[in-house]
């Protein structure tokens, strides 16, 4: 019977452990979450002002944008709509647009960036959001006409313009 017991602790103790050493894993990757989404204050030189988490920049001024990714992904939603060269410059515009955000957020955490060139920088996310939207919309329609075909390629252009335009300041 001991010999039984002892076995039967030594077949459980690994479950034990490795039970624990998941949720201390879990644990640990809960807190790493939660200090990063705590806002740091940093001093640039330009006033006080509190770090940056990239899906707080997300949420803020590219919630569309994110949207109109996943339709752009999704090829037989906006193929019929527009035409390949259109459905590739879009895309590739999307991806420029998603490299420049990080590059902000990166610059303006390391003071790369100051206030008021994030604030214009800000304005120009909220304006490509804002076309991602018109898009999105224009997009998913179930009937095409015309004249929302050409609004759309418009819509494409005008949204890989802006993203050109991104890092001229």
């Amino acid at each position: 019977m001991t010999k039984q017991a002892n076995e039967a602790k030594s077949s459980i103790t690994p479950l034990v452990v490795s039970a624990a050493l998941i949720l201390i894993l879990i644990a640990l990757v809960v807190f790493w979450d939660l200090w990063n989404r705590h806002p740091r204050s940093i001093d640039c030189g330009d006033g006080k002002r509190y770090r940056i988490d990239t899906r707080q920049f997300d949420t803020q001024y590219f919630a569309y944008s994110m949207q109109l990714e996943a339709t752009v992904n999704d090829k037989s939603k906006i193929s019929v709509k527009l035409n390949p060269n259109q459905v590739e410059k879009l895309s590739e515009a999307m991806q420029s647009a998603n490299e420049f955000r990080k590059y902000v957020v990166a610059g303006f955490n390391s003071c790369g960036i100051n206030k008021d060139q994030y604030g214009q920088l800000g304005k120009k996310f909220q304006a490509l959001d804002n076309l991602a939207r018109e898009i999105n919309v224009l997009a998913t329609q179930p009937a095409r006409s015309e004249e929302s075909g050409a609004k759309l390629a418009s819509l494409v252009d005008e949204y890989a313009d802006l993203v050109r335009k991104l890092g001229a300041n």
